[in-house]
């Protein structure tokens, strides 16, 4: 296996490890977010932050709604820092939040200690999230964006999983609920290209630079606050409203909800104590074959609009399914009915990772323009994780008063998605990112530009004043090298 991703449609093993490596990001979401579902399971965790009545609504909607409040301030940060400090920088900052809030959580003695080590590890991935996947886009060739930024995705379903296990293994001790959250210059740009996509040839490398090189001088000038204002502009507004649909999605298709409060879920279905546990561990195997058959087989394979299109209406049909099954079955009435209902759980699982884990990363990053990449990507998740506060602490709340009949609120909202994906959304499977922007009406470099220009370069009595300017500047880099 490891000789295919190695070799997996033109990837350098470098730029696999890479990619890899700022993947962690994914795994850091998928065990934050998961590990959350078998904590407050534990009667450990219930008697310690609840009390003798071991339930408390509010307080477990503030534990796992603070997760996203802190989530949010991380997004706006990102924001700002991916382009004022790199996106390298970034996600060094974001792992640092992420420490201090792992072991807040673990030494928490009271809710409110429990909430804020929830809201610091919560910034953490608010910072890293929306950094990872534009990182991912921008190292990527065009034909393998979605192999690559799809290891991210791949890596949130491992961290899930895992989370999963230590809380089904961590069980017995009375704190065992304690345990589981401890688990700039061009030139500079040319070599990082080169030792990413070298192994393609000279040819392919100059070329890329240069696009990214042409375009970065044609989008110059505008300062962040301005580049903020542009994605309201009617040029970008549909971009960022398509961007905020995709990543908003990701918790109003009902994966997020299912994910955080599989505990209450299947309780309603009739399972007690440590089986509870054990589906949830179980159901992050699912997400995970999803997710390696997206990456390895269709990522690349299938059209960007065919997966969402089609992914939106299979969770509906499985949410509506779901649905029948816990109003029939509901309380463990007949064994063989809640099998049936968590058996369409895992496959909404894995139906969810299969046709969006990946894929709506790779969107969210290349619709937007390269001055535009780093707010607009971090705007949407910001939006994201209003939706997110929200969503679950209402869902808490829901569950108890209204249980199965919130599914529906997930049904409709993927019936309305996969609609609008249908009629506003373009086609970007192996374009590059400027090429993309082009498919939204931008002007950008072509590589015919580049080659015209550089025709033009070798007599220079042709060339306007302008590009004479910079023909001699470029002699002057290159001497200067």
């Amino acid at each position: 296996m490891s000789k295919r991703i190695a070799g997996h449609r033109g990837n350098s093993t470098r730029s696999v490890l890479v990619g890899l490596a700022i993947s962690l990001a994914g795994f850091l979401y998928g065990i934050d977010t998961g590990i959350i579902a078998s904590t407050i399971a534990h009667d450990s965790f219930k008697r310690y932050m609840y009390g003798p009545s071991m339930d408390n609504a509010s307080i477990q909607a503030g534990i796992i709604s603070g997760y996203y409040a802190g989530y949010t301030a991380g997004s706006a940060a990102a924001a700002y820092t991916m382009d004022r400090l790199s996106r390298r920088w970034t996600l060094l900052l974001g792992c640092c939040f992420s420490i201090i809030g792992a072991v807040l959580q673990a030494a928490a003695v009271n809710p409110a200690m429990m909430i804020v080590g929830r809201a610091l590890s919560g910034s953490s991935t608010g910072i890293v999230y929306p950094t990872a996947p534009v990182y991912l886009a921008e190292l990527s060739l065009a034909e393998n964006r979605g192999f690559l930024v799809g290891l991210k995705g791949l890596m949130n379903t491992i961290g899930f999983l895992f989370a999963g296990f230590i809380g089904a293994t961590g069980s017995a001790s009375s704190h065992s609920h304690r345990v589981s959250p401890v688990l700039s210059s061009l030139v500079d740009a040319k070599k990082v290209v080169y030792s990413l996509h070298g192994h393609r040839g000279d040819d392919v490398v100059e070329t890329e630079f240069a696009e990214m090189c042409e375009q970065i001088r044609l989008e110059a000038g505008s300062s962040k606050r301005e580049n903020f204002k542009k994605l309201f502009s009617r040029q970008y507004i549909r971009r960022t409203l398509l961007a905020c649909l995709i990543v908003n999605m990701q918790k109003l298709s009902g994966s997020n909800v299912l994910q955080n409060y599989q505990s209450i879920v299947y309780a309603s279905l009739g399972y007690k104590g440590k089986t509870v546990l054990l589906i949830g561990a179980l159901y992050g195997f699912s997400a995970v074959i999803g997710q390696i058959i997206n990456v390895f087989f269709t990522a690349d394979h299938w059209t960007r609009r065919k997966t969402v299109i089609s992914g939106s209406y299979t969770l509906a049909v499985l949410l509506a399914v779901l649905t029948a099954l816990s109003y029939f079955y509901a309380d463990g009435v007949n064994p063989a009915g809640s099998r049936a209902a968590v058996a369409f759980i895992f496959l909404f699982a894995f139906a969810y990772s299969f046709y969006f884990n990946s894929v709506a990363w790779v969107l969210v990053a290349e619709i937007f323009p390269l001055g535009l990449r780093g707010v607009g990507v971090g705007f949407s998740v910001f939006t994201q994780s209003i939706t997110a506060i929200w969503l679950s602490f209402s869902a808490s709340i829901a569950f108890d008063v209204i249980s199965w009949r919130f599914y529906f609120v997930f049904i409709a909202a993927n019936l309305f998605a996969g609609t609008i994906y249908l009629f506003y959304l373009p086609e970007t499977r192996f374009l590059t990112l400027e090429e993309v922007a082009a498919k939204f009406g931008d002007e950008v470099v072509t590589r015919e530009n580049i080659k015209l220009k550089a025709e033009r370069a070798e007599s220079p009595a042709a060339l306007n004043h302008k590009e004479r300017t910079e023909v001699i500047s470029n002699h002057v880099e290159t001497a200067a090298r």
